[in-house]
Formats: C-alpha cells, sequence, structure tokens
C-alpha cells in the first residue's frame, strides 16, 4: 500500500463544507446511533469518523486504521497504525459499518479480493460495506498532461476493482457522491506540490514544476469543478 501522506491536508478534502456533504450523503445510506461500531480503512487523520462519533455520541468509539501514523489524529476515536489485510485476519472485532473512502485503490488486486472476504465476515447482523472511490469516467480535476496521463492509467485500475468487488459483493447498491470544488489556482497548485493524490506520488520535483507550469498557462486563477465518487454498497 502506498504511502500518501497529505491526501485529507489543506485540501477541499478536509473542508467543514466537503465533510458535512459526505456525512450527509453516509446518513442516507445508513442509520447511525450510539451503539453503531465502526471500522474505517485508510482513514487518515479519521476526520470522518471523528465528526460521526461526536455527532452521534458513540460509545463504542470508531477505530481507524492506516499504515501512516498520521499528526493531528481527531478525537474520539481509536487509531492503530497496522496493514488492513493484517488487521482484518487477526481481530475477533465485528462492526456495524467497515467503511473504506478512496483507500481501496491502494492494495494490490489480490489483497483487495481478501480485504473483501474478510470484511464481510467481520459485519456484525445486519452490517454493511461502504466503499468511496473516484467516479472512473466523470471528474474534472485540473490536470497537466503527464498528470492526466497517470490518472488515466490508475482509473483503469479502478474500474478493475470495481468489477471485483461487484463479483465479491453480488448484491449491491451504487450511488454517486458530487462536491463542487473552488479553490484557487495558486492553492491547487500547492496541493500538487505536495503530491495530494497518489498519482502524483511517482512525479519528480522537476516533473511536478514543469506541470504546474502547465496549470498557470491552462487555467484561471479561480478553479470551479466537479470531484465525483462511486459509492457500494453492500448489506449482509
Amino acid at each position: 500500500m502506498k504511502n500518501l501522506k497529505n491526501w485529507d491536508k489543506k485540501t477541499w478534502l478536509s473542508s467543514s463544507e466537503y465533510l458535512t456533504n459526505i456525512i450527509i450523503f453516509l446518513e442516507k445510506k445508513t442509520k447511525f446511533s450510539k451503539e453503531t461500531k465502526i471500522l474505517d480503512i485508510g482513514c487518515g487523520r479519521g476526520k470522518i469518523i471523528s465528526i460521526l462519533s461526536k455527532k452521534y455520541e458513540m460509545k463504542n468509539l470508531p477505530l481507524g486504521i492506516d499504515i501512516v501514523d498520521h499528526k493531528n489524529i481527531r478525537k474520539k476515536i481509536r487509531f492503530r497504525k497496522i496493514n488492513a489485510l493484517k488487521y482484518l485476519e487477526t481481530t475477533k472485532e465485528k462492526f456495524d459499518i467497515i467503511f473504506f473512502k478512496q483507500s481501496i485503490h491502494f492494495f494490490k488486486l489480490i489483497e483487495i479480493k481478501k480485504i473483501l472476504k474478510y470484511s464481510k465476515k467481520k459485519l456484525n447482523s445486519e452490517g454493511k460495506i461502504i466503499i468511496l472511490t473516484l467516479h472512473s469516467k466523470k471528474n474534472h480535476w485540473p490536470l497537466f498532461k503527464a498528470f492526466k496521463l497517470k490518472l488515466v492509467e490508475s482509473l483503469k485500475k479502478d474500474e478493475i476493482i470495481l468489477k471485483i468487488i461487484k463479483f465479491f459483493f453480488k448484491k449491491y447498491k451504487i450511488n454517486y457522491f458530487t462536491f463542487r470544488v473552488k479553490i484557487t489556482r495558486s492553492l491547487y497548485i500547492q496541493m500538487i506540490k505536495k503530491r495530494f493524490t497518489s498519482c502524483l506520488l511517482g512525479f519528480s520535483l522537476r516533473e511536478l514544476t514543469i506541470g504546474t507550469k502547465e496549470i498557470r498557462g491552462r487555467y484561471k486563477k479561480k478553479l470551479n469543478f466537479l470531484d465525483r465518487l462511486i459509492c457500494i454498497t453492500y448489506k449482509k
């Protein structure tokens, strides 16, 4: 699994408006209560489950796992630095919600098959697995040429992952989350330099410098675009 440190730090992904919209979207997918037990795989700093934990005053603090021991882990959650497959293979704990927010694609295909298998086993009765991943065809991120090529390559893998998920779940529901991003070009360029998405991890500083020049020349100072996710929900 790739080491991605900045995906949820000072981007639209960490804005209060974005997080509010994600919470509203999730509340339409399932009912939360004080008793709900949540596992967030690839949780980052745990912002989403922290909000849910506080809002519903959860007795069982949501558990977030990640291979990166991020700074500023949010309150009202439990956090473990551990590989998801290793955790699922060994834990005796069961959950009402197992949540993947743009994290499933970090795993190898063979790992994904095992993760889905064990996730189903770790659900309580009527429990749900909720997977959010980038929409492979309807996204409008501002891109420079090399970034676009990498993203297209990554999204091809995402399409394979979706087929694997559908095969393992058999019965599932698909919904779409859409968020309108309004951000300055300069801030977006800073995000690119910090490699805010896994597609940018392999780029050298020189390549990023060339890419950001393309962004400056191609896009206006104020950016306005759609960030779209596919949501697949499985219910036990």
